[in-house]
């Protein structure tokens, strides 16, 4: 591991990002930053969907990218990163579903500013588990594409992946508290 004394949790949404980073953060005395929440406070107190009807997915996807910069001075943080903190959305909002792309950009601020940790769960348990949810926009389409698009890009940038597929959050938090605690 370096000296980044940050840690970032990346991966699909429902893999558990959100309440490990929680656990994990009260166990080991670190701060814990919500990629989303703090878009939304940024915004106003907007929801994420609001931000998203209001300004694109581009809009939203820009704001990720600013609130990268400006943490990334912080030290000994955990970051819960939304499920799309890699993508990049079409510059027009009436693009097909399916036209994210890869994001250098807040990859390569991720890769600086935290050691980044994948939670990888299997995309059938992954699709199971995301029901319908008013708290969260539409992600557009076919969500196992999605997952298929997405993955790899989890894979390419982790600097550790954390195997969850069948195992609960306690497990995680073990491995996370013996690597990082």
């Amino acid at each position: 591991m370096s000296d980044r004394t940050n840690i970032a949790f990346i991966g699909a949404r429902g893999a558990g990002k959100s309440k490990l980073s929680r656990k994990f953060g009260k166990k080991s005395g670190r701060v814990v930053l919500s990629t989303d929440s703090l878009v939304s406070y940024e915004a106003g107190g907007r929801t994420v969907a609001q931000i998203v009807e209001a300004e694109g997915w581009p809009g939203f996807r820009d704001r990720e990218f600013e609130l990268l910069e400006t943490i990334g001075d912080m030290q000994n943080i955990v970051v819960d990163c939304g499920g799309g903190i890699l993508v990049e959305a079409s510059a027009t909002d009436d693009a097909p579903a399916g036209s994210e792309l890869f994001s250098e950009r807040k990859a390569a601020k991720l890769k600086e500013i935290a050691h980044v940790v994948y939670i990888y769960r299997d995309i059938d348990w992954l699709i199971g588990r995301v029901a319908e949810d008013s708290n969260r926009p539409d992600l557009g389409g076919d969500y196992r594409k999605l997952l298929e698009r997405r993955l790899p890009w989890y894979e390419q940038i982790a600097d550790t992946t954390l195997d969850m597929d069948g195992r609960e959050i306690e497990y995680g938090l073990d491995v996370l508290l013996r690597q990082f605690g």
